[in-house]
């Protein structure tokens, strides 16, 4: 059976192999921010995906598994690092389709995946009113399906461990994953953005709400793991480790610097982009800073602005 896509932006899956039994899953950029959507999904006895995607992607990641020997039938869990639909909207898809899934979830977001009418509300703001078209309808999540995260919570596999960790910042519900098997760490969206035009340069991404000290905060716990490898859900895999948690945290701490200087100074937000504008350019001269990490600047306005210090 095919699972066929809602959109032509979104392109047929690559699939690459990462690591031991794990595997990504790239479907291609959203039509909106251009963000690369990129799935994971840890083969095995008891085979699992993180950050499915969007739905569209969602079909296109099950047309692919084949390829890798996997059926939907063998999924022992689904987990989105978050509820943002770049990262969770086809999770409703996937857990009517892979009937022995578990969906974890941090408790924060469990609510809005059984019914997802709110959160529908907010991509319609965020990624258009008709994004449904390219990116698929978000299901809910069947509650029977629904496995609680907590902080340190050990899922053990055959062969490998996940261990979840609680990382807020760019999202309340935000849950980072540790691999015992690749002693890799599938990120979310908690330690950076890399774009293809930036690969070398994890800028920190956060529409409101956006918490840039949990931020950086979460940067901190997240490299007391020492992981060897970083799994971006919109990049791929990276083995700089050391550098990139280094540049991550510098660069959010800078923009968090930044902008409440310029708020301070009662700038507004044509200032204020273009401040970080030049920030940046400082990082990758003669490239315009990606589209998503530009909108994030509100994500620090908003902060800041409730919270002057």
């Amino acid at each position: 059976m095919r699972y066929s896509a809602y959109s032509s932006s979104i392109m047929p899956v690559e699939i690459k192999e990462i690591g031991d039994q794990t595997y990504s899953f790239d479907c291609g950029r959203d039509p909106v921010f251009e963000l690369r959507q990129v799935a994971y999904i840890l083969t095995g006895e008891t085979p699992v995906i993180i950050d499915p995607g969007s739905t569209s992607a969602a079909r296109e990641i099950l047309d692919g598994c084949p390829d890798i020997g996997v059926a939907p039938g063998d999924f022992a869990y689904i987990i989105p690092t978050h509820i943002h639909l770049d990262h969770a909207g086809g999770t409703g898809f996937l857990a009517k389709v892979m009937p022995d899934a578990k969906v974890v979830l941090h408790p924060k977001g469990i609510n809005h995946m059984i019914d997802p009418a709110k959160i529908v509300q907010n991509f319609r703001a965020v990624f258009g009113p008709d994004f449904e078209d390219t990116l698929g309808p978000v299901l809910p999540v069947p509650q029977n399906t629904v496995l609680p995260a907590f902080d340190g919570q050990e899922i053990r596999l055959n062969g490998r461990t996940l261990t979840i960790y609680f990382s807020p910042g760019h999202a309340t519900h935000h849950i980072a994953v540790m691999d015992s098997l690749t002693h890799g760490l599938f990120c979310g969206d908690a330690l950076g953005y890399i774009a293809d035009e930036t690969p070398d340069i994890p800028f920190p991404v956060g529409l409101p709400p956006f918490d840039p000290e949990a931020y950086l905060e979460t940067i901190d716990k997240l490299a007391g793991l020492s992981p060897d490898i970083i799994f971006y859900a919109h990049h791929g895999a990276e083995t700089g480790v050391r550098r990139l948690l280094s540049m991550v945290k510098m660069i959010c701490a800078d923009y968090a610097r930044i902008i409440r200087q310029a708020l301070k100074a009662g700038e507004g937000h044509n200032a204020i982009n273009g401040r970080i504008r030049r920030y940046s350019a400082s990082h990758c001269p003669e490239k315009d800073i990606p589209a998503i990490v530009e909108a994030s600047i509100s994500g620090y306005v908003d902060f800041y602005g409730r919270n002057s210090r």
